[in-house]
């Protein structure tokens, strides 16, 4: 297969997908393609693969967006775009670049913090919170400036 060919699938920076420049409205659709044929390799190159095909996706940010997340007793669940739910955990780091949250879903596959839900996360715990035995940092502490 030629690793250069032109993408017919992308997914924008807001976490809606497209195929051949039109938007997929069909959410089972895109969900199917996140949850079960979505993977990286390891040139940081996304593909939508089956055991039969392989499609080239072009990614302006990363795959997901995290759009809410739930309080329980043990710490933070957080929900995609694509309704995956995940635990704020050692398996699934926050990390910020360039002071934006990010968080592994799955297999080398990112979720970026949608703002909403990064500024309810500040507004609620500050610059830490501590999720499943876990402490991470969600910004810098202003006011120690």
């Amino acid at each position: 297969m030629d690793t250069q060919q032109k993408a017919d699938f992308y997914i924008a920076k807001d976490g809606t997908w497209y195929h051949e420049g039109v938007e997929i409205k069909r959410a089972a659709l895109a969900k199917l393609f996140s949850d079960r044929a979505l993977k990286i390799d390891e040139d940081g190159r996304y593909w939508l693969q089956t055991p039969f095909e392989k499609y080239p996706v072009e990614v302006e940010d990363v795959p997901y967006v995290i759009v809410d997340y739930t309080q329980t007793q043990e710490g933070i669940d957080l929900k995609t775009n694509m309704d995956q739910c995940i635990q704020l955990d050692s398996d699934h780091i926050l990390e910020l670049r360039d002071n934006i949250p990010y968080v592994e879903i799955r297999g080398g596959l990112y979720a970026r913090m949608g703002r909403n839900v990064y500024y309810n996360l500040i507004e609620e715990y500050g610059s830490s919170l501590s999720s499943y035995g876990q402490n991470f940092v969600l910004g810098v502490d202003n006011a120690a400036c």
